[in-house]
């Protein structure tokens, strides 16, 4: 054995293929391709290892038990053996247990999976450039478990990447994110939401004859591999487009702004407490919260700006380029007690979209700076997202504890994701343990949990079910007339298989608010189970118009999926539903609907796939269970049993 102190570090790169090199230098040569193939799946599962059934079972699955084991206790030895020669001792076993020591290796993917949780451009940059082609790429066993499983990560990945690639090219500068547009095309050259990215891109630019061929080519492009016209997005994109004559004066527009997202100016906050000390805690906090701000890649965040005069207008001698969006505050003083007044007001006529309070310690000045930081990019994401949403959130929103805790929930269950969804509930609770009565408490418990049982993050337990209505049902008792609790009611309905009255509260949600996207989209896709088709794509497409690239954006595309396949426009539905899946991979409902859309059009290959992306992440999925359990059901007995089919056709297990 080699002595430890002498092992080498080895970097293990999936991206491209598969790959070991020392880290000092030097590729290792490893026996056949079963030994490469443990290193690699080692590589990517929790704590980097496994148990010796299941890498039996992965790699020599037509083998039977004994066969299996015997095989891999021979591959282990030779990969021992390969591994040894080149000074590497990064293979253990314990127990029943075989794994790679994690302070031994580095692996590409789990360098490019961390890298992809930052804001800032350059890390962005970094993390991407470990992608240097798809995952295992030409590299394949023969053992179709290993094989599929390999599939699945490939086109995670890919997606995942592609998704980071979108938000860098939004957040440098228009010319270097159509570099970046470009290649996500070379990549993936059937992705309509990259062609709409690089209009947008080409429009900042001022190449509005550019955007135009874009569009044609995109259109090509999707007619020819899918035989089916762009989306109404991408068309509705295209009908906007400035005229030649209106291109001049849009180019002098800053590039952030033209491609949609907010910008907000952070002005001085005024001191008020007539000490010059307490100056310097003002520009901290400015500081902070600019800086808080400018992490969010979906604001362009200008800073430096003079503070609001009395009337609130603007100093007329700044030249300071407009922003939509003006955050202003003051600082009052009593004794040892600091008060800070924030505000968020629209530039163009004034109106007040946010305003809080935070009261504090001056001796516990960066704890409040943090604090207060901290808060506002919760309620300003929140408070915008409404904004754009034409929504006004009529439910109380408590305590500043209450209110943080709420908001921090929200921005939690807006990341969609099954461990994102766990963290949104516990806040939640939080929350109500504080204030027991809060509606606004209730409601974000409500749709957390009901959000938790829909991606498979919770047991489809009854009390959970219970729970959820139970406390939705709360808040629109307190505030009737609050459209955002209608619809997570509707929501909670819906779990429970009580279409109509879903329906009966999301029609009382859109004529409360008729530009409510959620009311649309969760009509949408309640018509699309009843059966009602025009009215479901209606609904859904109405939907996608008001509320189109925001965090819930794929939720409203899978209702049109579930319409256009109780429709029987399958293509479509296929269509949709691949988006649905790259835009949010842990999505399984809309990995279901993908399995059965590609099925019923032929495309076997891509619906077994499809299933395997489903089991890979929720494995108890069977046909006994998936519809109604996990999914609520068509109510057509014949859509019902289409639906089944064709997951039964794509290989959906039956128990």
């Amino acid at each position: 054995m080699v002595s430890w102190d002498s092992v080498a570090i080895g970097n293990i790169s999936l991206f491209g293929g598969f790959q070991i090199e020392k880290e000092a230098g030097g590729s290792v040569w490893l026996t056949g391709k079963r030994g490469p193939a443990i290193l690699a799946y080692l590589a990517r599962c929790p704590s980097m290892a496994a148990p010796r059934e299941r890498l039996a079972d992965l790699l020599w699955s037509d083998s039977d038990s004994e066969h299996s084991r015997n095989s891999l206790r021979q591959t282990l030895s030779v990969l021992r053996r390969d591994l040894s020669r080149a000074g590497m001792d990064i293979l253990h076993a314990r127990k029943d247990l075989i794994g790679l020591r994690p302070d031994a290796v580095r692996v590409d993917v789990e360098d490019f999976e961390t890298g992809l949780s930052a804001r800032s451009a350059p890390d962005l940059e970094t993390a991407l450039a470990l992608y240097t082609g798809p995952f295992l790429d030409g590299f394949y066993v023969g053992s179709n478990a290993f094989d599929d499983w390999a599939a699945s990560e490939r086109e995670r990945l890919l997606s995942r990447a592609l998704e980071s690639m979108e938000k860098l090219a939004r957040l440098v500068d228009a010319e270097s994110g159509l570099a970046v547009a470009d290649r996500i095309l070379a990549m993936e050259p059937t992705r309509e939401e990259s062609y709409r990215l690089k209009m947008e891109l080409l429009v900042a630019c001022g190449q509005r004859d550019k955007a135009l061929r874009t569009f044609e080519t995109c259109r090509s492009v999707l007619k020819k591999e899918f035989g089916v016209d762009v989306s109404s997005e991408t068309r509705a994109l295209w009908q906007s487009l400035p005229s030649a004559a209106e291109f001049s004066s849009a180019s002098s527009v800053p590039a952030g702004q033209r491609l949609g997202r907010p910008s907000i100016s952070v002005a001085d906050f005024v001191n008020l407490t007539g000490e010059r000390g307490d100056d310097f805690f003002a520009k901290g906090l400015v500081h902070d919260i600019t800086t808080a701000l400018s992490e969010v890649a979906d604001y362009v965040v200008l800073s430096g700006l003079p503070p609001l005069e009395k009337g609130g207008e603007e100093s007329k001698a700044t030249t300071a380029p407009r922003a939509r969006y003006m955050l202003n505050g003051s600082i009052q003083r009593s004794g040892d007690e600091l008060r800070v007044n924030v505000q968020l007001v629209d530039a163009a006529d004034g109106h007040n979209v946010w305003a809080q309070k935070f009261d504090g310690h001056s001796e516990d000045a960066l704890e409040f700076q943090d604090r207060i930081a901290q808060a506002v990019v919760l309620a300003v994401s929140l408070e915008l997202q409404l904004t754009n949403w034409k929504v006004r959130d009529k439910s109380p929103p408590g305590t500043p504890e209450v209110r943080r805790l709420v908001n921090e929930a929200l921005m939690r269950y807006f990341e969609m994701t099954r461990d994102s969804l766990l963290v949104s509930k516990e806040l939640a609770e939080k929350a109500l343990s504080i204030a027991p009565e809060n509606a606004r408490a209730k409601r974000t418990l409500s749709i957390a949990t009901t959000m938790g049982l829909a991606f498979g993050a919770l047991p489809g337990k009854r009390e959970h079910i219970d729970n959820a209505i139970r406390l939705a049902e709360d808040a629109v008792r307190a505030v009737p007339d609050d459209e955002i609790a209608r619809c997570i009611l509707s929501f909670a309905y819906l779990r429970d298989g009580r279409i109509d009255e879903a329906i009966v509260e999301c029609r009382h949600a859109v004529s409360l608010n008729p530009s409510y996207p959620s009311g649309h989209g969760d009509l949408g896709e309640l018509y699309g189970l009843r059966g009602q088709v025009s009215e479901a794509l209606r609904e859904a497409n109405e939907a996608i118009r008001l509320g189109a690239h925001d965090v819930i954006d794929f939720w409203r595309h899978h209702g049109l999926t579930v319409a256009l396949f109780a429709g029987g426009d399958d293509r479509r539905a296929l269509e949709v539903a691949r988006r649905v899946v790259r835009t949010k991979p842990g999505f399984v409902r809309g990995a279901l609907y993908w399995a059965a859309a590609a099925s019923a059009t032929g495309n076997h290959e891509e619906a077994s796939r499809a299933i395997h992306h489903c089991l890979s992440q929720l494995p108890h999925l069977n046909l006994g269970n998936v519809c109604p359990g996990f999914l609520p059901r068509y109510v057509r007995d014949d859509h019902h049993a289409r639906f089944l089919d064709m997951l039964a056709r794509a290989g959906l297990p039956n128990s």
